[in-house]
């Protein structure tokens, strides 16, 4: 009898073994394919024909394409007028092409760097609508000097090869030169 109580027994654990072997666990970790019905968050994209980017960005184009230059004092352009003791900037104008320099005080004579920003001895050169660019562009002075020259009767500048960028792109470049004043 006590032959077939340790049969039994080592049977029982046997099958208990093979039980606890194949019956299926739960894994609250493993990803595994499911219903959207089922599924925690957004079951996916709800239109599957329409392709949409969910992370990155996009790559922006450069409108423009080849180098271009202004010389502002060709016929065409005006100057508005300005107080020549209180004036922080100067225009040249023609049809849409707007060049403007500015300053942080009203300037001096002398010879200022073309730089981002406004400073002392630094003037910045932004440039709308040069001519054979994409309109709408604005272009802004990296590199060149501007010689200004003051008196009682105004303000002039002569802009020596100032050469102008777009604020995301360093090619193509407009290049201005030539007078500038106001009165």
């Amino acid at each position: 009898m006590k032959k077939y109580f340790i049969a039994a027994t080592g049977l029982a654990l046997t099958l208990t073994l093979v039980f606890v072997a194949c019956a299926k666990k739960k894994d609250n970790n493993a990803i595994t394919p499911t219903y959207k019905e089922d599924a925690n968050g957004t079951g996916g994209n709800p239109t599957k024909n329409d392709v949409t980017v969910t992370t990155g960005t996009t790559g922006i184009t450069n409108p423009a394409s080849a180098n271009s230059g202004i010389n502002t004092g060709s016929t065409g352009f005006t100057f508005p007028t300005c107080s020549s003791t209180n004036s922080l900037s100067l225009k040249a104008i023609n049809g849409n092409i707007n060049v403007t320099v500015n300053f942080s005080s009203p300037p001096i004579s002398g010879t200022y760097l073309v730089g981002s920003n406004v400073g002392t001895g630094l003037c910045t050169v932004v440039v709308v609508d040069a001519p054979n660019q994409p309109a709408g562009v604005v272009w802004y002075g990296k590199t060149g000097t501007v010689s200004v020259s003051t008196s009682t009767n105004g303000i002039s500048a002569l802009l020596n090869s100032v050469q102008c960028i777009q604020q995301s792109f360093n090619f193509p470049q407009v290049t201005v030169s030539g007078n500038m004043s106001c009165n």
